[in-house]
């Protein structure tokens, strides 16, 4: 661990502030001292990390614009507080996600481009303090070689983190990522306290949450608010990213390509927090119980400011966007008279029980054109067992709802592999998926996150998912096919397998292993989705259908099945020279990789769809 050019030794207190504070806590004690030698910030450097490592970074994916872009808004919300404490310090916000996915665009791309143009505006600063946003455990290792490339190039320079991961991580960034300090869960409050105790020497009030290292030991500043406010105005905060240009280099997912690629997007969060309670989720004890919302004027102030931007779309970021009917109403129908043609999509899933006829009216009339419901599961004891709010009947009472809306693009959320999950259970998920119908039906494995009762759960018993490894390559199989990193690869899968449709062969009380998971979960994906696709078995919606596959391709690439969905669309829309083109990329791809090959002898329907 190096040594921290602005810290003290604890035997080197001030002797008028241990005095004068003799009633405090050891920690809070440290940490006063440890205040009173730091230099306040005259420049704020928060720095967004690239969100895919170098090691699985791919040109041809960046190049179709297939990789997440989201405006780092939490940082809007930082930056806002900074200004609010100190109108006069100075703060830049560097995206290097946004940066990397621009310059792979361009020849002569480096990946490791982001030293030296974090070191230039860095140099240019005085007594800078910089501020590292880590959100997913998938780019930790990002996050990691930033803090440590910082530390070695900028000794003198504080370091700051905080995010999701970094919430739960803390003590491994502290110790080992060469941080300073880490703020755990929501940080607006917090930081705020943390830049009045550096800017203004009040040390009347400590930021609690905040965790930092002194001496190589980690100390906590008591447990994280789940009160602080939300009210927080970002708008002049966005003249620090250039947010009419994301839409250009990425995406939101995959819904903001399928509403147009060519259209500029944004999220905005109007509030924090879930109602529910579910196991395999870390909202609630990230954002604490319950839920904080905005004034709808707020919001509304916010949509105006965007689309006077060039903003043409919109991602709701709430966890829970649907929680409140009234405010719901409210927030649509003013949406509907001040905006009238912004587009909203959303990611985050809905909870089906909150729509009822008239929510759903007002939200395909404010421009909703994409939404996600998380079902999770389609055994009503299970939904119970993870503490879904929702059943069947409510999921088949909203999915006759969709019907009356058909331009609308529908998904759901599954997942397999909870604890001790059956794969009868897991069967009960994919007959209810066919039963309902959708778009499209997105099956995930399970991910037990820390911070989660379900994490504790698998723990318990010893399961596999928690090695982080396994849980991060399971979280997105497939980007990389080519690679092998389609679920298990060929060579290393082992004796007892089932692949294919042989799935269905399993014992329905077995409980799969891991690599099980990966066959059951691909082939409830194809046959959903792809040999058993409502739309182009029925030939019905197929403009919407062609336009979802091919927002999906873009980051799918190398994916032999989507290439062959949209060969079978195109002959179905009778565009016979698209269809060859797609033919001809489906042969393309099985000349290069044997995984595919291979699946395609499992699964003939890939080279039919394809007209092979």
């Amino acid at each position: 661990m190096q040594a921290r050019p602005w810290g003290i030794k604890i035997n080197i207190m001030s002797e008028n502030y241990a005095l004068a504070n003799s009633t405090l806590s050891p920690e809070t004690m440290v940490y006063g001292n440890l205040i009173s030698k730091l230099r306040p910030p005259q420049d704020l450097i928060l720095i967004a990390p690239m969100q895919v490592p170098e090691s699985v970074f791919d040109c041809e994916t960046a190049n179709r614009q297939g990789y997440f872009n989201y405006p780092p808004v939490g940082l809007l919300y930082i930056a806002s507080v900074a200004k609010q404490v100190n109108p006069d310090i100075n703060v830049k916000i560097i995206d290097l996600n946004l940066e990397l996915l621009h310059r792979a665009q361009k020849d002569n791309f480096q990946y490791n481009f982001w030293e030296k143009y974090i070191s230039d505006v860095i140099e240019s600063c005085n007594s800078p303090y910089i501020g590292i946003s880590c959100m997913f455990d998938v780019n930790k290792e990002v996050f990691i070689q930033i803090s440590k490339f910082l530390r070695k190039k900028f000794p003198d320079a504080p370091i700051i983190g905080g995010g999701v991961q970094a919430t739960y991580d803390y003590e491994e960034l502290l110790q080992e990522g060469d941080f300073d300090f880490i703020f755990r869960k929501e940080s607006e409050a917090p930081f705020e306290i943390f830049l009045e105790n550096v800017c203004k020497g009040d040390l009347t009030k400590k930021p609690d949450g905040l965790c930092f290292i002194h001496s190589d030991q980690v100390y906590k500043l008591g447990e994280p608010i789940e009160d602080s406010p939300v009210e927080v105005d970002i708008r002049e905060s966005y003249s620090l990213i250039p947010i009419e240009k994301y839409y250009r280099y990425g995406g939101l997912a995959v819904f903001s390509r399928f509403n147009g690629k060519d259209k500029p997007f944004a999220t905005v969060l109007s509030n924090r927090g879930c109602r529910a309670y579910c196991t395999f989720c870390t909202v609630r004890d990230f954002n604490g119980k319950g839920i904080r919302a905005r004034t709808v004027e707020s919001v509304i102030d916010e949509i105006k400011f965007l689309w006077s931007k060039g903003i043409r779309q919109i991602d709701w970021l709430d966890d829970d966007f649907l929680w409140n009917r009234g405010r719901t109403l409210h927030l649509l129908k003013r949406m509907t008279e001040e905006t009238p043609d912004m587009e909203w999509i959303s990611n985050n899933g809905l909870i089906a029980a909150a729509i009822d006829e008239e929510i759903m009216e007002w939200m395909v009339r404010s421009g909703l054109k994409a939404l996600k419901v998380g079902i999770e599961s389609g055994n009503n004891a299970m939904l119970k067992k993870i503490k879904k709010p929702t059943s069947k009947r409510k999921l088949l009472m909203a999915s006759a709802l969709f019907k009356n809306f058909p331009k609308v693009f529908y998904s759901g959320n599954f997942i397999i592999g909870f604890p001790n999950e059956t794969f009868g259970e897991m069967m009960d998920s994919f007959n209810f998926a066919k039963q309902l119908g959708w778009d499209w039906a997105s099956f995930y494995i399970c991910q037990p996150l820390v911070g989660t009762e379900m994490y504790s759960m698998f723990r318990d018993l010893g399961v596999k998912q928690i090695e982080g490894e396994d849980a991060t390559k399971a979280l997105n199989p497939g980007r990389l096919a080519q690679r092998g990193e389609f679920g298990l690869s060929f060579e290393k899968q082992k004796d007892g397998i089932l692949r294919g449709r042989d799935i269905y062969k399993l014992p329905m009380d077995i409980i799969p292993s891991g690599e099980q998971l990966n066959e059951i979960w691909f082939t409830f994906n194809f046959d959903i989705n792809f040999s058993g696709n409502p739309h182009l078995n029925a030939k019905t919606e197929l403009d919407k259908t062609m336009r979802w596959f091919e927002s999906i391709l873009a980051g799918y690439p190398y994916d032999a099945s989507m290439v062959a969905a949209l060969a079978w669309g195109a002959r179905l829309m009778n565009k016979p020279e698209a269809s060859n083109v797609y033919q001809n990329n489906v042969v393309n791809i099985l000349s290069k990789s044997n995984y595919w090959r291979q699946r395609s002898e499992e699964f003939p329907e890939i080279l039919q769809m394809a007209g092979l």
